[in-house]
């Protein structure tokens, strides 16, 4: 049954799920945050007149004095409302989210299984900002929900990324210049150089790493598809890409973004069109706030025996990415990309004459608790607010 819900501006702190407690403010060197910002509205064409958008982020902020160039993280389009603690819809702890709207209110019969938090999807893609810190990078996993078409209609993908984008481009510009919009992230100041961008995307946002618009950044100096899903158009970068693909990819084939590769390499605009497919990777499994298998351990058409440790998986993916994009921004004349034992990469660069693209040993590394990075929040806002009276047709899928 379709569930109209009003837009809600109050909720209650009982609503929210326990907390751990905080862990200590970053001194300076390496640190991990969790940002969010007031709520906004991203416009669109249709009706109604704007996309409702949490502003959250997870910034990840290397050691030394930098100024450090910045990746952006973008999670894909899954579902957003926090289920039941039953799998295998969601794990049992995902990183929920309060906001003005609500998935459900609590004991709503036309939707008894859904709850009134949403998921923070982008803290599930935190190991990969963390190995980017590692690599020298200022990076930020930022909150692509508005994008979605559950819920208040359906803004173009490429415009709702790229406002996006910019939006945590400014606040990272700010936060750079000692404007904080409220929020106690110190270590920051003079320390994050937002002319150098490199793009990384999972799911529907390795889609649109792959896009025209995405293309088009200026500053651009690399991008990573992570098992990219909805890219239709010619690939036209110039800068080095790479394609990761899961060889037991639930959700698209494991082949996604692999014709896209080949005819990148085919246009000759890059030197870099990488390809790797990973062995007993599966889709949800990269981002730690989706369920990483089904409930026998299987994933697509792998059975639990063929399928990777998901740690494994999304270290491999994360200390990957990390990588190929240090080597990019260097302008490497070989790429050496590290293999962690038991994914078993292959693939290379599909550009002819292009600089070869090899694979080594390497130790997987451990990633923070995405429950146990420091929090900040701000009532500020970078987005127009969202209307007091905005009315939100609510329609999960028939699969939810």
């Amino acid at each position: 049954m379709t569930a109209s819900l009003a837009l809600t501006l109050v909720y209650s702190a009982s609503q929210a799920s326990a907390a751990p407690a905080a862990p200590p403010k970053p001194t300076g060197g390496a640190s991990l945050t969790s940002y969010g910002l007031a709520p906004g509205l991203l416009k669109i064409t249709t009706s109604p007149p704007g996309n409702p958008t949490q502003v959250h982020g997870v910034l990840g902020m290397p050691k030394g004095k930098g100024p450090h160039p910045v990746v952006v993280v973008m999670h894909g389009s899954h579902h957003n409302c926090a289920y039941s603690d039953k799998p295998p819809f969601y794990p049992r702890k995902p990183v929920k989210a309060q906001w003005p709207l609500v998935c459900a209110k609590p004991g709503d019969a036309s939707n008894p299984n859904l709850g009134p938090d949403y998921l923070r999807h982008d803290v599930g893609l935190s190991h990969v900002v963390q190995a980017l810190t590692r690599k020298g990078f200022a990076a930020v996993s930022i909150d692509v929900v508005s994008p979605e078409s559950w819920w208040a209609g359906e803004t173009d993908p490429e415009k709702g990324y790229t406002d996006l984008i910019n939006a945590h481009l400014r606040l990272l510009s700010d936060l750079n210049k000692g404007v904080d919009h409220g929020l106690d992230i110190p270590g920051v100041k003079g320390r994050i150089d937002t002319s150098r961008v490199g793009l990384v995307g999972h799911s529907r946002g390795g889609g649109y790493v792959l896009s025209q618009k995405a293309a088009k950044r200026a500053g651009l100096f690399g991008a990573v598809a992570l098992e990219p899903a909805m890219q239709a158009e010619k690939v036209p970068h110039k800068v080095p890409v790479l394609n990761i693909r899961g060889g037991c990819d639930e959700e698209v084939e494991p082949s996604a973004g692999l014709e896209d590769m080949k005819e990148l390499a085919k246009s000759g605009s890059t030197k870099v069109a990488a390809d790797v497919l990973l062995a007993g990777t599966g889709h949800g499994m990269l981002n730690t706030n989706l369920p990483p298998t089904g409930t026998k351990g299987g994933s697509g058409d792998c059975p639990a025996s063929k399928v990777a440790a998901p740690a494994a998986a999304q270290a491999q993916v994360a200390q990957m990415t990390a990588s190929f994009l240090a080597q990019a921004l260097h302008g490497a004349k070989s790429y050496q990309l590290p293999a962690l034992k038991g994914l078993n990469p292959k693939g290379g660069n599909l550009r002819k004459g292009g600089p070869a693209v090899t694979f080594h040993q390497a130790p997987q590394q451990t990633f923070t608790n995405p429950h146990a990075i420091r929090e900040v929040t701000s009532k500020q806002r970078l987005l127009p607010a969202i209307p007091k009276d905005l009315y939100v047709n609510k329609r999960p899928g028939d699969d939810i």
